[in-house]
């Protein structure tokens, strides 16, 4: 196997994280689905997180809602 002499999308999306950036080991992250950003958040307080207003991250792409939370493993 060679090495390739340009580095392709997939290679940059497979490549780890500096330890900086990276999830902790004891955690997981938890994505939340919905038609607005209150139904995300909804569905996140459905499935008992603890404080549905405390996301990590947000995304809104093709007219939907994804919510993330960073959660103990």
């Amino acid at each position: 196997m060679t090495t390739p002499i340009v580095r392709t999308l997939i290679d940059e999306q497979i490549a780890e994280l500096p330890e900086a950036q990276a999830m902790p080991a004891d955690r997981v992250l938890m994505l939340f689905k919905g038609p607005t950003f209150a139904a995300a958040v909804n569905e996140a307080a459905l499935a008992s997180i603890e404080n549905p207003q405390a996301w990590k991250c947000r995304a809104c792409i093709c007219g939907e809602w994804t919510v993330g939370y960073e959660v103990r493993a």
